[in-house]
């Protein structure tokens, strides 16, 4: 199965690299997580206007442990678990931290469906008010990142 179409909103199978384990040689495991926001970098020649640009991607991961000490999440509404392809059981996408990626590096194949690597999208109302929030707490300088490219 080909690589899902990068979109905003896509909660996709990803290798999630937690900051509190910054240090760690690799990540712990892999975990849902939703593209909160795309953007492009030229590769190699800046100088060069045909130069083919990068594709990189900001992740936000969603977890079944609700959010703790300075963690912040919002807990996903049944409809929003359910429109993306993910269990019932509760869940909140965090908001205080991110990975910044190159696509489609880390991603991995779902749990017992080998060449599937997305669960499906956030409902755009419920994304809009995700996305709003974690650019609020980004632009208060409130968001740990961790660069993984």
């Amino acid at each position: 199965m080909p690589l899902p179409k990068l979109d905003l909103g896509l909660v996709a199978q990803y290798e999630y690299k937690w900051h509190q384990r910054k240090d760690a040689p690799t990540a712990d495991n892999d975990h849902p997580a939703c593209v909160v926001a795309t953007f492009k970098k030229k590769s190699q020649d800046d100088t060069d206007p045909n130069a083919e640009q990068d594709q990189y991607v900001v992740y936000l991961p969603i977890s079944h442990t609700p959010p703790s000490g300075d963690e912040v999440g919002i807990e996903l509404s049944d409809h929003a678990k359910r429109k993306a392809g993910l269990g019932s059981a509760p869940q909140w996408l965090l908001i205080s931290e991110c990975n910044l990626d190159l696509w489609p590096q880390d991603l991995r194949n779902l749990p017992r469906q080998p060449g599937r690597f997305h669960y499906g999208h956030l409902p755009p109302s419920e994304f809009r008010r995700i996305r709003d929030e974690f650019v609020e707490r980004y632009q208060a300088k409130k968001v740990l990142q961790m660069r993984r490219y």
